[in-house]
């Protein structure tokens, strides 16, 4: 087995026009430098996908979405990474060159095709016991389920026998085959049964799916990597899932997604539901845009997979505790994912009834109007902060200060988060200030009553500034303190920084366009490039430094015949794919949508990066100048002082 090299993909990706790989699916615009096109991984009206053909990038400014063309046929056409490397060579006429990879890769590769290849011939295996199982097909029937239906799911059954899957996979006793049965979560292997003097005993393994109609659990690509099992008569546990495996992870997985992708889109939001019978019956009922948790807590993942397809999400939630505490969870998961253009809401039914069960009972139309009717985040927000607390009392409203804290320190600085805590303000007979400075998303004001050294107030304003930039800001950039704040810090006569606050920026949108250039920085400019970061924000160094690490990272195109290495078109894509992977890749993100209309091209990036190098080293030598200056004032300069004084103002003059 062979590894695919990087210079190859960074060479097709110069190759290869990415306006033509996005056109073939998306009609695409001329917007200025870019193009433009309404977003194929969420609904919209007006369009919010760009494309850039100088950055061979593309980016979704309602959803997020952005990648190179390999990452484009990957999220749409759902192909693997190999698989979309090479149907973009197939197209520019090139061949896929490998190189040999270490032990380990060959044998993870191995193993998830040998997991891959033992799901579906398990999943193909199922359908064909349906057929003949007239008591499965009864049950079916029984839910509402055609069989048109139970083929699009792919459903099927698992016989009551302890060994079913041998009629596929071959004996049990095999350690090899069963191994691979064991990993992919099909078979159970349980303790050793006693044997003869003359034999060895044998090992109990066994079907983990008996006499269960049985939901292929399929990842994006449609392969099937996981199973649900739902019991026929009476028995626990009533719904069996796959257990985590190399292939599966209830985590990061939605049962019915690949086949609501579609539905989703054309209407416009995901309902998600708490099993897999509610998606089928809910798909039969005329809700085909319904997904499901597996049984498990609604998780990040899960919401960043669900934002990415719509902006309106529905968590339909049983109206019981359980169904409480469940809804909380995907509360607490969807918070720090909040963004305005995105509406997530909680619909509680009955406790006697699931999805399934209303639609039967009330029809569809009246789903749809609970749908509509459900409550919004903010709502539920305000229920699970003041439950059970009595707001007329001190005591009950601090109750909910507290509650409230975790849940607002968690959200984005967005405009919602101010309505809410407005609003959580006006409920708890308190004011948003006071209720700011409670939960710690402010700078408390400090007065300045006397004269302060031009050192000490620089000091003062960094260590406020910091403070500021780790407690969240309001503009939405991680690096930039709110306007509000600015204006506060304003009235308190506090000197700003001695740099330029845009020089750290302009640095940043450089760079991040531009890594090559930032690779080749020596030891001077690189510090340079930090104090100026240093002196914007806690977050702006914390940038500046990752982002200069990142370009050291970068490699460049070995040049043909002698000429020196150089930059592809693409290089920007594969920059951008190597900081979605860093810690900092939120971050990264809010930069990258500031330049994706950016027209700069490298010649002038190069003289925008000198000349703000140079900016910055004029400041610093003014800066010195007048420490030297103070200390000639308070007679405490040295004769070494005074002929540096001279020195920099003979430079400052012809500067």
């Amino acid at each position: 087995m062979a590894l695919i090299p990087q210079s190859f993909i960074a060479d097709l990706l110069n190759r290869v026009d990415i306006v033509d790989v996005v056109g073939q699916h998306v009609k695409l615009k001329k917007a200025g430098a870019n193009y433009q096109g309404l977003c194929p991984f969420h609904s919209e009206k007006s369009p919010s996908f760009s494309v850039s053909p100088t950055k061979q990038f593309y980016h979704c400014f309602g959803c997020g979405a952005h990648g190179s063309a390999i990452s484009f046929l990957m999220e749409y056409s759902g192909l693997g990474y190999v698989d979309a490397i090479e149907e973009l060579a197939r197209s520019a006429g090139l061949d896929v060159p490998r190189e040999e990879r270490t032990a380990n890769d060959v044998a993870r590769q191995q193993q998830a095709m040998a997991l891959s290849e033992v799901m579906s011939s398990a999943a193909d295996w199922y359908r064909q016991q349906l057929k003949g199982s007239t008591r499965a097909v009864e049950y079916l029937k029984g839910r509402g389920l055609t069989g048109e239906i139970a083929k699009r799911y792919s459903l099927g059954y698992a016989p009551d026998g302890w060994q079913g899957l041998e009629a596929v996979f071959g004996s049990y006793a095999n350690d090899e085959v069963a191994k691979t049965l064991v990993e992919g979560g099909l078979l159970i292997q349980g303790g050793q049964t006693e044997g003869s003097p003359v034999t060895k005993p044998a090992v109990k393994r066994y079907d983990r799916f008996r006499d269960r109609v049985m939901f292929p659990i399929r990842n994006p690509k449609g392969q099937t990597i996981g199973f649900g099992g739902r019991i026929l008569d009476q028995g626990e546990p009533k719904y069996l899932n796959s257990p985590e495996t190399p292939l599966f992870s209830k985590g990061n997985t939605l049962y019915g997604l690949f086949e609501a992708r579609q539905a989703i889109r054309a209407q416009e939001y995901v309902l998600v539901c708490e099993g897999y019978m509610d998606v089928v019956a809910l798909a039969q009922l005329g809700f085909p845009n319904a997904v499901a948790t597996l049984g498990t807590a609604c998780t990040a993942n899960h919401v960043r997979m669900l934002l990415r397809q719509t902006d309106k999400v529905v968590f339909s939630f049983d109206g019981d505790s359980a169904g409480q505490r469940a809804a909380q969870r995907a509360l607490e998961a969807c918070l720090p994912l909040m963004s305005d253009d995105k509406e997530i809401r909680f619909l509680f039914l009955p406790t006697e009834h699931d999805p399934d069960s209303y639609v039967r009972a009330y029809g569809a139309p009246a789903f749809e109007k609970v749908i509509k009717e459900a409550m919004s985040i903010s709502s539920f927000f305000f229920k699970i902060a003041s439950e059970d607390h009595d707001l007329t009392t001190p005591e009950g409203r601090a109750h909910t200060h507290h509650a409230a804290k975790p849940l607002l320190l968690s959200m984005p600085p967005i405009a919602l988060r101010t309505q809410i805590l407005r609003e959580l303000a006006i409920r708890t007979n308190t004011t948003p200030a006071e209720l700011e400075a409670f939960c710690g998303l402010t700078v408390v004001p400090v007065r300045q009553t006397s004269y302060q050294p031009a050192q000490a107030k620089q000091t003062h304003y960094q260590n406020n500034q910091s403070n500021y930039s780790n407690t969240g800001n309001r503009q939405g950039a991680p690096w930039q303190a709110s306007k509000g704040s600015a204006k506060r810090v304003a009235t308190q006569n506090i000197e700003p920084p001695k740099a330029p606050t845009d020089l750290a920026e302009q640095m940043l949108r450089v760079l991040i366009q531009f890594p090559h250039l930032g690779k080749a920085l020596d030891s001077n400019q690189r510090a340079l490039a930090l104090k100026a970061a240093e002196q914007r924000s806690a977050n702006a160094l914390a940038l500046m430094k990752d982002l200069l690490s990142q370009c050291d990272q970068v490699e460049l195109i070995p040049g043909e015949n002698g000429k020196s290495d150089t930059v592809g078109a693409g290089a920007f894509a594969m920059f951008q794919d190597q900081l979605s992977r860093s810690e900092l890749a939120s971050m990264y993100e809010v930069l990258r949508k500031r330049v994706m209309d950016s027209d700069l091209e490298l010649e002038g990036a190069a003289a925008d990066l000198d000349g703000a190098f140079k900016k910055l080293e004029l400041i610093h030598l003014k800066q010195e100048m007048t420490d030297i200056a103070q200390k000639i004032a308070g007679e405490t300069a040295s004769d070494e002082d005074k002929a540096r004084y001279r020195e920099l103002g003979e430079k400052l003059k012809f500067s």
